[in-house]
C-alpha cells in the first residue's frame, strides 16, 4: 500500500506516442480521468513522445500537449521528488526505449545527485506472457455478437459460439501496430494466445510481422470468407481510420476486400476498455511500489 505521504511528494506521467484525432484524444483523457480517480492526491498529467503530433495537435484541435521534458518539468514545479513515468506502448519497442532514453536525460540535468528528479518507468501494455494472457480475457466485447443477457450459456460455451452459424467461414482479425525492433516478436507471442483461447482470431500488424498478406494467406488457409476486423490499439487514431479501415486501396479493409473477403469494421481501441486499463494501472503501482522501497532505502 502506497503512503499518502509518498504520493504527496510523488507525480505520475502517462506517455504514448500521441494522435491529433478527437476520438483518440477522449481516450486518452478517459484514461487520465481513470489513474485520477484512483490517485486523488497525485499530479497525473500527458505527455506525447511525438512532436509531430503535438504539433497537430495544436494546429487542427488548439490543444497543447507537452513533451516529457516540458510534463516532467511542470511536475517538478509542483513540487514532486519522484515521477513514475508510464508507457502508453503496446510492446517495449523502439518508441519505448525512447520515452525511457529521454527520462534518464531529464534525470541527470541536475549535476547534484540529491536535487534530482527520481525517475522510474511502468512497463507497457504487453511486458510478459502473463500479460498477454490477461490482454486476452479482456477482449472478447470487442467482437462478439450481442448475446440474449437472460442466457444462461457458461462463459467455455460462450467463447465457442461467438461466430456466425457457420463458424469455419467467419474469423476474428486485430490489427496491431508493429514495430521494426525485436520486442516485436511479443505480437507473435500474443497471437498464439488468442489462438489457444478463442481459436480463429488472428493478429496481424501495420509495420511489423506477420503483416497483412500474411493474414490474407492464413485466412485463406482456414476457408474464412469474413472477418470481422478490429484496431488492436490504444487509441483509435489515424492508423485505425485511415490505415486499417480508411478508403484507400492499400487499407486493410479494402486489400482484404479485394481478396474476396467480406469485412464487418468496427472503429474500437483497446484504451476503452477498462480490464486494459487495470493492466496498465498495475504496471503504474509496481513502479511505485518499487520506488517507494528505493526511497526507503536510502532515508
Amino acid at each position: 500500500m502506497i503512503s499518502s505521504y509518498f504520493c504527496r511528494k510523488t507525480g505520475m506521467l502517462l506517455v504514448p506516442y500521441g494522435s491529433a484525432s478527437p476520438r483518440a484524444m477522449a481516450t486518452y483523457e478517459k484514461i487520465l480521468a481513470l489513474y485520477r480517480k484512483d490517485y486523488p492526491g497525485m499530479p497525473v498529467l500527458l505527455a506525447f513522445t511525438s512532436r509531430l503530433m503535438i504539433k497537430r495537435l495544436q494546429e487542427r484541435e488548439g490543444i497543447a500537449i507537452p513533451n516529457i521534458e516540458e510534463a516532467l518539468g511542470k511536475l517538478s514545479c509542483q513540487g514532486c521528488k519522484q515521477v513514475v513515468v508510464q508507457s502508453l506502448q503496446i510492446v517495449p519497442g523502439g518508441e519505448f526505449h525512447r520515452l525511457v532514453s529521454l527520462s534518464r536525460e531529464y534525470e541527470k540535468k541536475d549535476a547534484d545527485p540529491e536535487k534530482r528528479l527520481k525517475i522510474t518507468i511502468g512497463l507497457p501494455l504487453l511486458s510478459c506472457l502473463e500479460d498477454c494472457r490477461r490482454v486476452s480475457k479482456a477482449l472478447p466485447d470487442r467482437w462478439r455478437p450481442c448475446r440474449d443477457p437472460e442466457s444462461k450459456e457458461g462463459e467455455e460455451t460462450g467463447r465457442k459460439s461467438q461466430f456466425a452459424v457457420e463458424p469455419k467461414k467467419e474469423a476474428v482479425l486485430l490489427a496491431g501496430h508493429g514495430t521494426g525492433h525485436p520486442a516485436d516478436a511479443i505480437y507473435s507471442q500474443m497471437a498464439q494466445v488468442l489462438k489457444k483461447d478463442y481459436g480463429q482470431v488472428l493478429l496481424g500488424t501495420i509495420e511489423g510481422f506477420p503483416g497483412l498478406l500474411e493474414m490474407i494467406d492464413e485466412l485463406k488457409l482456414i476457408g474464412a470468407q469474413k472477418v470481422r476486423l478490429r484496431p488492436f490499439l490504444l487509441v483509435a487514431g489515424g492508423h485505425a481510420e485511415n490505415d486499417i479501415s480508411g478508403p484507400a486501396p492499400d487499407s486493410w479493409k479494402s486489400t482484404l476486400e479485394k481478396a474476396g473477403i467480406e469485412v464487418d469494421f468496427h472503429l474500437s481501441a483497446l484504451g476503452e476498455i477498462e480490464g486494459i486499463v487495470q493492466i496498465l494501472k498495475e504496471h503504474s503501482l509496481k513502479a511505485l511500489e518499487k520506488m517507494e522501497m528505493q526511497a526507503d532505502k536510502s532515508g
